[in-house]
């Protein structure tokens, strides 16, 4: 029985994306896996040692400090996927997405595939991050719900970020001119962008206040994402996907 599992995950689409990233291009796991780290630590250092230190008008400075690691996720999570960009491009000028579209695929068909690689990295990533908050909490015996809390807000936005710009970077760069060595989709910061208020509200505002905006401009990046998706096959023309 597991061997069968096996084997059908090894066909699944998104598994076969995620595989063939990597092997164009493993780089951006070791930046992603340095990020994600780093947004582990900096959780567990405010939650264990600065939980009750006052930063400013009903702040806390361990709290301000533990939230900057949801932007911090976000942004490994986009590192993780960019691999799954890339390939996007790779295979729409070696006549991949060309085969796709002959065995009768739209493009929203062919931006599933790519997106579940995107979406199995990033659940992948923000498992790994909640396993590690609590296992670094317990070390360091601080809260641990609070880490967790940190870790759903971190998976929620990592998910709308990175769906956004899957979809967004499939879409744009179909729209760019080939250029040797250079063709790759312009505006892989924009994962950053989107998540720039992670970075700035747990300064100024109370940590229920965070919450609530986290959580807002999740859904609000997630229902983009859908509109992007469902309009995949009006945006872009299927000739576009040509090399």
């Amino acid at each position: 029985m597991t061997n069968h599992v096996v084997r059908q995950l090894g066909r699944d689409p998104g598994i076969i994306i995620v595989k063939r990233g990597f092997a164009l291009s493993s780089s951006y796991i070791v930046f992603a896996i340095i990020l994600s780290s780093i947004a582990i630590l900096i959780t567990n250092i405010g939650n264990a040692f600065l939980r009750g230190v006052p930063g400013g008008s009903d702040v806390y400075a361990g709290t301000s400090i533990s939230l900057l690691s949801v932007g911090l996720t976000a942004l490994a999570a986009g590192l993780l996927t960019t691999p799954v960009l890339l390939l996007y491009v790779y295979d729409k000028n070696n006549g991949v997405l060309e085969y796709f579209l002959s065995l009768g695929m739209n493009q929203g068909d062919i931006y599933k595939r790519y997106l579940k690689a995107g979406v199995i990295l990033v659940v992948l990533l923000v498992l790994a991050v909640a396993v590690a908050n609590v296992a670094v909490a317990l070390i360091l015996r601080g809260d641990v719900i609070f880490p967790l809390e940190a870790s759903a807000l971190a998976a929620a936005l990592s998910l709308s970020v990175v769906s956004f710009d899957t979809v967004a970077m499939m879409a744009f760069s179909s729209l760019q001119k080939q250029r040797a060595g250079a063709n790759q989709p312009l505006g892989l910061a924009l994962g950053a962008l989107l998540v720039l208020p992670a970075y700035m509200t747990p300064y100024f505002l109370p940590f229920i206040v965070v919450v609530v905006v986290d959580l807002a401009e999740a859904v609000v990046i997630a229902a983009l994402s859908i509109a992007l998706f469902l309009l995949s096959s009006r945006l872009i023309r299927r000739e576009k996907l040509l090399p």
